[in-house]
């Protein structure tokens, strides 16, 4: 038995219902109630298995969230055959994506869906679309959702221009101030991180010393602080680097981190198009003194210099190069740093060249053309294998295709015998009927074209050969090698078409992680899989 499903949802802007008169209607509860209100009085739900999908905290404004995701799963399964909602503005506020949903999605796979307080039921539209009444009610929510988005952007401003925060992920150092929300107060134990960083800029140390005595310190890095402590930061974890040490880029994030002047600093990215884009400083929302000082002014604008004169003395030419952005660290798996120079191209570990006493990264500088040199000559073998592959399927293809048509004529012919003996048997009936015949000849002449026809039949069934099973991705596979397999050097494009990664271990020991790599093991298993059938057709 297909479940019906209930689906739920409470965006992250109404975590506030029931304050200064705020409208309930759309809470977890209701919705429920009011769906478990719906259930009970339809006949045709009495006794039907449900399950129940809520996304508490979830825009409506796209649809991923992890509740929806989950139950779209159960509809590609086929567990799922009708959604019910509270109305379609639960279910969501993107105009285009819940019309695709309604008119294309859910008719495809036969799901039932029903909207109880915009008393929509897609099976009063079967053959038609949604009606006239639904698509301005989407549209509106639609429009709805851009207004809220902007209104809520507009509340954010006013509580900025005030010293607040409307995110949590705070600076590491802080936690949030109990007493007074979005103010912070310091996390005495991670203070003491921070605070020894800036003392030993103070004392001249560069980033890459610092690092070096934090690890020998033991401090632990932010991420790891964090996470023991289970406290929300906007340092952002990273898994990339198995030894989880301190390095430059680590100091100087927190070196750089003006809010450690007690500053509260918001507004510094701003979503454009959908898109999160970093916003000039001249119109950021800085507020002097919000929260309390783990530094001074003048001792942070006194670190700032020591990164200024430590980037200047470290001055890399940048140039763009074909493995831009792919070619990384084996260890740490890190994109690698990359320096063009008038003989040379030089790429190598920046946590590696920080020479980190707990580092297991490799120090040594390559070469980068030798490495692209192995890259692009493994790539054109990679290449020469695609369209081998694909040469094998369209063979074998077309030997299925020419097995098919033979089988098939085999089977028109066979089937005219039939129809012949089967007329033949017809009369022989019409004989006995009328008394033209015996019993014992009827008898004698019905087993005899019995088995004709039997045999005929056995004849009729063709064995054909499995299909060999094309990956979904392997045509785009061979459009890529086609357009590049004469090439006579690497470019971006050509590696950015084939190519992840390129980990880089030492002594020029490399890893290529390709495209698709998966889609061409399973081609190449399918023929393995399918070679005996084939040979005895060739």
């Amino acid at each position: 038995m297909s479940i019906k499903a209930q689906y739920l949802r409470l965006s992250g802007a109404d975590g506030d219902l029931g304050k200064d008169g705020k409208d309930e209607s759309n809470s977890i509860e209701n919705q429920r109630a009011l769906i478990a209100d719906f259930l009970e009085n339809r006949e045709e739900f009495k006794g039907c298995e449900t399950r129940e999908y809520v996304d508490d905290g979830y825009t409506g404004s796209n649809f991923k969230r992890p509740a929806f995701e989950r139950m779209i799963d159960d509809v590609k399964k086929g567990i799922v055959d009708t959604i019910i909602v509270k109305d379609l503005s639960r279910f969501g506020r993107d105009y285009i994506g819940v019309g695709e949903y309604l008119e294309e999605i859910f008719p495809l796979f036969g799901i039932r869906f029903i909207a109880i307080n915009d008393r929509y039921d897609s099976n009063n539209y079967i053959g038609t679309t949604m009606g006239i009444e639904m698509v301005v009610s989407n549209l509106v929510n639609s429009m709805y959702s851009r207004d809220a988005g902007k209104k809520l952007y507009s509340a954010d401003k006013v509580k900025w221009e005030k010293g607040y925060s409307t995110t949590g992920r705070l600076p590491f150092g802080y936690k949030p101030d109990p007493n007074c929300k979005g103010r912070y107060v310091i996390d005495p134990e991670a203070a003491k991180i921070v605070r020894r960083i800036f003392d030993l800029a103070l004392q001249g140390y560069d980033t890459g010393m610092i690092a070096d005595r934090m690890n020998e310190e033991g401090h632990l890095i932010p991420s790891e602080y964090n996470r023991i402590h289970k406290i929300g930061s906007k340092t952002i974890s990273s898994r990339l680097n198995p030894d989880l040490i301190w390095d430059r880029s680590k100091v100087w994030r927190l070196l750089t981190a003006e809010e450690y002047t007690g500053a509260m600093i918001m507004g510094k990215r701003k979503k454009i198009h959908g898109r999160p884009r970093q916003v000039p400083r001249s119109e950021w929302f800085i507020t002097e003194g919000a929260n309390e000082a783990i530094v001074t002014r003048e001792e942070y604008e006194q670190a700032q210099l020591v990164i200024r004169q430590q980037a200047k003395a470290e001055g890399y030419a940048i140039n763009q190069y074909p493995l831009m952005g792919k070619v990384r660290c084996g260890n740490c798996r890190r994109t690698m740093g990359y320096l063009y120079q008038a003989y040379d191209e030089i790429v190598w570990c920046r946590i590696g060249a920080e020479k980190l006493k707990h580092s297991h990264c490799s120090k040594e500088k390559y070469i980068y053309t030798r490495i692209e040199s192995a890259v692009f000559h493994d790539l054109k073998y990679h290449i020469a294998l695609v369209k081998s592959l694909g040469g094998q399927v369209k063979e074998r293809q077309e030997i299925y295709r020419k097995a098919e048509r033979k089988a098939k004529k085999k089977q028109e012919r066979v089937e005219i015998k039939v129809n012949a003996l089967k007329a033949e048997k017809m009369r022989m009936y019409e004989n006995y009927a009328d008394g033209r015949v015996g019993i014992e000849e009827y008898k004698a002449e019905k087993e005899r074209l019995d088995k004709e026809i039997e045999k005929l039949m056995e004849k009729a069934v063709v064995s054909l050969p499995p299909r060999v099973d094309e990956n979904s991705d392997f045509p785009e596979a061979e459009r890529q090698a086609d357009i590049f397999g004469n090439a006579e050097k690497l470019t971006k494009e050509m590696a950015d078409a084939f190519i992840e990664s390129v980990y880089v271990h030492e002594e020029y020991r490399l890893e290529i992680v390709y495209r698709f790599a998966d889609c061409l093991a399973e081609v190449q298993e399918s023929l393995e899989n399918t070679a005996a059938e084939y040979e005895k057709m060739a």
